[in-house]
């Protein structure tokens, strides 16, 4: 099939679907591709990326619904302990019932190809996928790129993410457009770099334009977990001759968000997908926002959680829901308004917003900084958060309710890392959570629960403690990983 008959059979194909998180009246089927079909030599730079496959396993959630099968495919198979724990963490449903509507398939590849690609490559594997779709199934991808559009139309089902001809919306470059338009406030910058002369020349814009500005950040177009970011002071930068020293100094003075990296690479980077520039915004205090929003087939949206981020340097480390009460609302109205922006796009699916938040004095001022047309970090703690406490997110408030209108909130973080955490298998991670009572509760809605547990081979996995605030949550998260520490070093003593 050609790419224009593509893009037609895709269109078509579209109309049919639906709202994934709605409640649904007849049998449905959910393929699920959790396939990081994005710039590898960022994702390289990741940690335990491999994992990254498991992040969509709080998508069993669906497996409330008796109607729901859900077919899930990763690049080898997922633990058989972690597994049985995502489903345990389904309520309301006995895991064997919710077991018999889930099938797990792999590609026995751990490859660091796209998931996807791997899929495409196996007739066997896409005739299996076509025999479970039927007319009712929908394609649920981490990401939406041109091969989860072709993996689409193979299966004859529609694809639960925006179009991958919209994919410049989420660039950096068209993030920025968007937020324009939108009416979203956004970092003093340049956008639509394409070349080493483009960024000496963003730079001394910026410069020549505020001369107090200290710092500068580059950002390549289609960078994932900051993967393609370059720190770069202006200290001592001259009142002339400004682009001449750029010329010279940027190469040496690039500090990369992820290193190792070299330089000429990356402005080759730079001449493949472009850059854009923008002002490194420092004050009183800066702070790291998010916010998710979900855009109905209907073109309805709404905003899912707001977030503050914890950042390892510039990497997504954590989040804490909800965002700070001075002005989680404020990030939810700008989230709003791009959100609108999105949908009027034909936009579907779960995206995020990444804010940066400065503190002048008693004034908060908000930027975007980037759009994520995909789930990211924040996607799995909600939504175990949803799953579990059987709430929801009060508008009005930022805030997550329980039926009894009691406040939930929580600390997440995948990057629960260190060497040593290697030493624990699954089964350790569950059995401190229970021993040392931090285990979720029914009753009080309260507790931690453990996600990316296959991680765990390179000393890495995450948690998510719900509460009644976000102070409490963050006093449980620090006493549980006092916990995991004291476990590894009673396991280092004895072995």
């Amino acid at each position: 099939m050609d790419d224009t008959a593509e893009r037609a059979a895709f269109h078509r194909t579209q109309r049919r679907v639906a709202d994934l998180f709605a409640p649904t009246g007849g049998p449905r089927t959910v393929i699920v591709v959790p396939s990081l079909s994005m710039d590898s030599t960022s994702l390289g730079k990741i940690p335990g990326i491999g994992h990254y496959e498991e992040r969509l396993l709080f998508l069993l959630q669906l497996l409330r619904d008796p109607h729901t099968r859900v077919v899930y495919v990763t690049s080898s198979a997922i633990a058989p302990e972690v597994l049985d724990y995502a489903l345990d963490l389904v309520p309301s449903m006995p895991r064997s019932h919710a077991r018999a509507r889930l099938t797990m398939l792999d590609c026995g590849n751990t490859d660091p190809i796209p998931l996807t690609a791997k899929i495409l490559q196996r007739p066997g594997l896409l005739a299996r996928l076509r025999g479970f779709a039927g007319q009712d199934g929908v394609l649920v991808p981490f990401t939406s790129s041109a091969l989860e559009r072709t993996l689409a139309v193979r299966l004859g089902v529609p694809l639960y993410a925006p179009d991958p001809d919209l994919a410049e919306l989420g660039s950096k470059t068209g993030s920025r457009s968007l937020f324009r338009a939108a009416g979203v406030p956004i970092a003093e910058g340049v956008e639509g770099l394409r070349d080493f002369g483009d960024l000496v020349g963003a730079l001394a814009h910026l410069r020549e334009r505020d001369p107090t500005t200290a710092r500068a950040i580059i950002k390549l177009n289609y960078s994932f977990g900051a993967g393609g970011n370059v720190l770069f002071s202006f200290a001592g930068a001259p009142l002339t001759g400004l682009e001449s020293w750029l010329r010279k100094e940027l190469p040496r003075r690039a500090v990369f968000a992820t290193p190792p990296d070299e330089w000429d690479r990356y402005v080759g980077q730079v001449e493949a997908m472009g850059a854009v520039v923008e002002r490194l915004m420092e004050g009183d205090e800066v702070t790291s926002p998010s916010a998710q929003m979900l855009m109905s087939t209907t073109g309805e949206v709404r905003v899912l959680t707001t977030h503050d981020q914890v950042l390892d340097g510039q990497i997504f480390a954590g989040c804490a829901f909800p965002a700070r009460t001075e002005y989680r609302l404020e990030i939810q109205e700008l989230a709003l308004r791009a959100a609108h922006a999105l949908a009027a796009r034909s936009v579907v699916g779960i995206s995020s917003i990444d804010f940066v938040s400065v503190r002048t004095g008693a004034t908060w001022r908000h930027y975007a900084l980037e759009l994520n047309l995909r789930m990211g970090g924040g996607t799995a703690p909600y939504f175990l958060l949803h799953g579990l406490v059987e709430g929801a997110y009060d508008p009005e408030t930022g805030r997550y309710l329980t039926q009894d209108g009691s406040p939930r909130a929580y600390f997440a973080t995948d990057r629960l890392y260190r060497t040593e955490y290697s030493a624990l298998s699954p089964s350790d991670v569950l059995d401190t959570l229970v021993r040392e009572r931090f285990h979720y509760h029914s009753g009080s809605r309260t507790g931690t629960v453990g996600y990316m547990l296959g991680a765990l081979e390179i000393g890495r996995f995450g948690v998510v403690s719900i509460d009644r605030d976000v102070a409490a949550a963050e006093r449980r998260h620090d006493d549980l990983v006092r916990a995991f520490d004291a476990r590894v070093s009673r396991i280092a003593q004895t072995g």
